[in-house]
């Protein structure tokens, strides 16, 4: 938060408004509110990191969709439904009730959501996608594996 901040302040072309630093703000206390929850009763490292993963994926997911959009720009309409990717992983992590087991069966859910609107969303935004392909694909594998690399870890951790 200091860069933007320091940067908005010295030159005043950030290209944030005050309501962009406010969510951004607001996600970061969450996560890290979430993030020293997970730690009190965290079982073992491989859940800590399994929780980070999550966070990550999440808060990548959430900032990269808002600031540039994952496939095309920001402003089209479909890159709103890798928002209910982070929802299924929201959903899947309270009726797991946290239990490593279960966290891992909803990391996988929300990893299998996200490669299902990945795939979605690039056949049918063919030829309307002002982005660069290849890097439209790499990032989407790479937000697929942090969610895989979280259900792993979920289930490294249920096992230990």
């Amino acid at each position: 938060m200091l860069v933007p901040i320091t940067i908005q302040l010295s030159r005043g072309n950030f290209g944030w408004s005050l309501a962009d630093f406010i969510i951004i703000a607001a996600i970061l206390f969450a996560g890290c509110l979430l993030f020293d929850f997970a730690a009190r009763r965290s079982p073992n490292l491989e859940y800590l990191l399994a929780v980070s993963a999550a966070l990550a994926a999440s808060f990548g997911v959430f900032v990269v969709n808002g600031a540039v959009g994952l496939v095309g720009t920001e402003d089209e309409a479909h890159n709103l439904f890798f928002l209910l990717v982070i929802l299924v992983a929201i959903i899947g992590s309270y009726s797991a009730r946290l239990r490593p087991k279960q966290m891992a069966w909803a990391m996988s859910a929300a990893a299998l959501a996200h490669i299902v609107t990945s795939v979605a969303i690039l056949a049918s935004a063919r030829g309307v996608s002002d982005g660069n392909p290849v890097m439209e694909v790499v990032g989407l594998a790479i937000f697929g594996g942090v969610w895989l690399a979280s259900a792993m870890l979920f289930r490294q951790s249920a096992r230990a």
